[in-house]
């Protein structure tokens, strides 16, 4: 039996609560690392296979070793997303890297990417290179290649000087195989069931066309991904007050969205794809939200605002316009009729066995090897039927009026303690602050000290240069006066000598 551990917030069988996401963090920050864990997950779940778990907060808080790993494991896959940014390079990457320098079993990683805006400049050096090069090289000694998100990532890496690089795309899509479900168009009147995704970053245009598009067709529904957005809809927490959320997103309850019920957040996947399937379109500037859609069939129209999610749509064919073009006159109904959906089937299967072929390649046995597109018995598949998942999260206000006295109750416990957390972190920051000062400090006076010995220094320096030419000058006469008295003592003798032969 091969032992399998795989990166993920949580495993794709656990069940959980929306408080459980909110005050444990156990899917990450983003509801999208669901997809591609659980493709990942359900690929190499083999019946020969026991699979377990590695979250990024895991190995940061050091709760396990690389003696552990290398002692219980025979194997390391990483299914990671846009890793190559500066905040995750500094927070967990290097992290990761430490690790795998001391791993003795095979890594492979999957699915990585590079964050940078739409029009990359990928000739322009980048705070995290150092730390990108550190963790591929690791990487490269346990495995034979590495999977990235796209080509834009692949000529990053090509740049920092690795050829052991293929593209792969995200996991995502693997994860029904390689086939997609295909539904016919149809018109978009009024009544249709549209899904929007997007965040509070979107750029403000395209914000103003959400707008527009929600009173056009007001069956729309906003089905957000952040941890902030559920905070707002759980417990009533308002988003943090930026110069972002200030501009059209829905980040108070008294939003319409909220107070009609027309927002959904899912943190399991059966609950989103149940919902899902129920659309007629979906739009947005989220990859996974528009994944998750095309694995339901649904028409599908996606909206990258960067580089990250622009390779992604470009390698899986994915419809797509930049989010910087949409303009005031941008019509969603136009841009519908003028789609052709069925275009990220074109080339989908030899995708997928792209995939399991870069899988196979680094040794890892999958539910497909047998090649005819049937998958064979996956735990995956055997303990996800088995498993009661949470319902999707609505907003409060529609729950009952003794629910939502809990809820903020448990709002105020926990923003309580947020308080209480960063009051504490507060107290260490200063004292870190004031031992630095200390130091700082005392580096000074052994600077002044280390100064004022160069000076000292300086000066022995000057006074031996000014006492080396009265020396010489003494040499000098010492031996020319020695040299001096020896000659009269010769003379003097030659004269008696001279004198005695007359």
């Amino acid at each position: 039996m091969e032992r399998i551990l795989i990166r993920a917030g949580v495993a794709p069988w656990a069940e959980y609560n929306a408080l459980d996401v909110i005050t444990d963090k156990i899917i990450g920050n983003n509801t999208g690392n669901l997809l591609f864990a659980n493709s990942i997950t359900r690929l190499v779940a083999t019946a020969d296979s026991r699979v377990d778990f590695i979250s990024d907060l895991t190995l940061v808080k050091k709760q396990i070793t690389a003696q552990e790993i290398n002692e219980n494991y025979d194997r390391l896959i990483l299914p990671m997303a846009n890793a190559f940014r500066e905040d995750f390079a500094r927070k967990c990457l290097k992290h990761w890297t430490a690790l795998i320098r001391q791993l003795t079993i095979p890594v492979t990683v999957t699915g990585i990417g590079i964050q940078l805006p739409y029009e990359p400049h990928l000739e322009q050096p980048r705070e995290f290179d150092g730390a990108a090069r550190d963790f591929i090289a690791a990487v490269l000694d346990h495995s034979a290649s590495v999977g990235v998100r796209g080509q834009i990532t692949y000529d990053y890496l090509k740049g920092l000087g690795f050829s052991q690089i293929d593209v792969t795309g995200c996991p995502s899509l693997a994860l029904n195989g390689p086939g997609l479900p295909l539904r016919e168009k149809q018109p978009l009147t009024p009544e249709s069931k549209l899904c929007f995704t997007g965040s509070v970053s979107n750029p403000p245009d395209f914000k103003k066309f959400a707008v527009r598009c929600t009173e056009r067709f007001p069956n729309t529904y906003f089905v957000p991904q952040f941890i902030d957005d559920l905070r707002l809809m759980y417990l009533g927490i308002p988003h943090p007050d930026t110069a972002d959320s200030r501009v059209l997103h829905p980040t108070n309850l008294d939003h319409p969205v909220f107070v009609e019920d027309k927002a959904r957040f899912f943190i399991n996947l059966p609950s989103m794809f149940a919902f899902n399937r129920e659309m007629d379109f979906n739009y947005g500037t989220r990859i996974h939200g528009a994944i998750g859609n095309i694995l339901c069939g649904v028409p599908s129209l996606l909206f990258p605002t960067d580089a990250r999610i622009r390779e992604l749509a470009e390698y899986h064919n994915i419809p797509a316009i930049p989010a910087s073009a949409v303009t005031p006159d941008t019509d969603l109904a136009v841009l519908y009729d003028q789609t052709d959906f069925r275009q990220v089937n074109n080339g989908h299967a030899e995708r997928f066995w792209h995939l399991i072929d870069f899988l196979n390649e680094n040794g890892i046995k999958t539910i497909y090897d047998d090649r005819t597109g049937t998958p064979a018995r996956s735990l995956y598949d055997e303990k996800t039927a088995a498993t009661s998942y949470a319902q999707p999260v609505h907003s409060m206000l529609v729950r009952p009026p003794e629910e939502i006295a809990r809820r903020v109750d448990t709002a105020v416990r926990l923003q309580r303690k947020e308080i209480e957390d960063d009051s504490r972190l507060a107290t260490q920051l200063r004292d870190s602050q004031r031992k630095v000062t200390q130091l700082q400090e005392r580096n000074k006076k052994q600077d002044a000290q280390i100064q004022a010995l160069k000076e000292e220094r300086k000066a022995l320096k000057a006074e031996l240069k000014a006492t080396k030419k009265p020396l010489r000058r003494l040499a000098w006469y010492q031996r020319t006066s020695t040299f001096g008295i020896g000659l009269a003592r010769l003379k003097k003798k030659l004269r008696r000598l001279l004198g005695k032969e007359k």
